[in-house]
């Protein structure tokens, strides 16, 4: 059976929880579903360690979510001699290297480096990719306006909004049974959906099925709104079947 397990829940700003991350597992294998800074933490409380995974999905290019490859790279090619698949959507390749790691992966002992050095490189052409047998569509999200950033509707079973606004446009029409949705828990936020964005953007019947993640540390004053109006917050370490 394929799942889903979220390895972190918090809010980038978060100090009880990991950064948002999540892995699907199937087949014995593993997708990380982004690799942010706290990704070595969030893996050794599965008891894992970067050489227990395979591939890896950068939903888009923030610190919560990407700045972890950079250890695994290193880890995984000089301490146990492996090299996972990296999967990157449409527009994020140069936004990850040329932006983001080369300054710190582009030099090595042995002379200059690329991604490709590191990892497997699949960037995404069409908006459907495969792990295991698991489908997985990639969606547009609505998060920092002209920045590449996605979601993930998997096994046409589980949303995983990935950072973003309300997207009832994209959520409702797929009808899935079970939603992972960003939140912030302040009044408003132009990058985050707020509670209230929430409420008034989904119909109840799916708010029910809706749950809530990359969420603040302040959590526990919004859980009685949170237990009445969606599923629950999403919990580090939660799984979800496939």
């Amino acid at each position: 059976m394929a799942v889903l397990t979220m390895l972190g829940v918090g809010h980038s700003e978060a100090i009880d929880h990991w950064n948002n991350n999540a892995m699907i597992t199937a087949n014995g294998r593993r997708l990380l579903i982004d690799a942010g800074y706290t990704i070595k933490f969030a893996l050794q409380d599965q008891g894992l360690t970067p050489e227990d995974i395979h591939a890896i999905f950068i939903t888009h290019v923030h610190a919560d979510h990407c700045f972890g490859l950079e250890r695994l790279a290193y880890e995984c090619r000089f301490r146990y001699g492996t090299k996972p698949t990296l999967i990157l959507p449409p527009g994020v390749h140069d936004e990850l290297w040329e932006h983001t790691l080369k300054g710190v992966m582009g030099q090595l002992g042995e002379g200059p480096a690329n991604l490709t050095d590191f990892f497997d490189l699949i960037i995404l052409e069409d908006h459907r990719f495969e792990f295991e047998g698991v489908s997985l569509e990639i969606f547009q999200n609505h998060h920092t306006p002209e920045k590449p950033s996605f979601g993930l509707f998997i096994n046409e079973n589980l949303l995983y909004s990935g950072d973003t606004r309300a997207i009832p446009d994209i959520v409702i029409p797929r009808a899935p049974k079970v939603i992972l949705h960003d939140c912030t828990l302040t009044d408003y936020n132009p990058v985050h959906a707020s509670t209230q964005e929430l409420i008034e953007s989904y119909p109840a019947a799916l708010r029910e099925r809706m749950y809530l993640m990359s969420y603040e540390d302040h959590f526990k004053q919004h859980q009685d709104e949170v237990t009445r109006e969606f599923a629950g917050f999403a919990r580090q370490g939660q799984e979800f079947a496939l």
